[in-house]
């Protein structure tokens, strides 16, 4: 072999190196762009998930109220109830006592609205709905009006409560 023989083959070998370097650099280059839109896809499938992911703490605290609330309601019964054996009140606010324990066991029942939906709202007014009724028949004892009032405040909070409910269900 002469030596123009050598370097053609050397130049040949050199040729075909840079070749397969380039095609590994090319290769590597398309896995990094595959991996960074794959991240890329990831980081946005995230960022749609973090409105609710951010509001599961206070959805929680939805839950607990709109229980708490049902409770409410019932011991709101009770007291009624209490003051009608008792004697300060009359066996007039018995419907009142029937529809607070309907309104405490549909409240119990009640599926609150998921993350970063209308949860708060839900809070707010089973909130209203057991504060009322827990004063409902303290206020009656001591005025009936007020107590009337209060009854007809609590029958409101549980309209608006269960037309948010069925709200909800709708929009699913």
């Amino acid at each position: 072999m002469t030596a123009i023989d050598e370097d053609a083959a050397h130049d040949r070998r050199y040729q075909e190196l840079r070749l397969r370097v380039q095609q590994r650099h090319a290769a590597d280059e398309v896995a990094a762009v595959e991996a960074l839109v794959a991240a890329t896809d990831q980081l946005l499938a995230f960022e749609d998930r973090l409105p609710v992911l951010r509001d599961l703490p206070a959805r929680a605290l939805s839950f607990q109220v709109v229980r708490a609330s049902a409770l409410a309601t019932l011991l709101g019964g009770v007291l009624i109830v209490l003051g009608i054996w008792q004697g300060p009140l009359g066996w007039v606010w018995s419907p009142i006592v029937l529809v607070m324990a309907a309104a405490a066991l549909r409240t119990a029942t009640l599926p609150v609205a998921p993350a970063a939906g209308a949860h708060r709202r839900q809070r707010y007014v089973s909130a209203g709905c057991g504060a009322t009724a827990l004063l409902v028949g303290p206020a009656a004892m001591w005025e009936w009006p007020a107590g009337l009032l209060l009854a007809v405040v609590h029958a409101l909070c549980l309209a608006v409560l269960l037309e948010l409910f069925a709200t909800l269900r709708e929009q699913e």
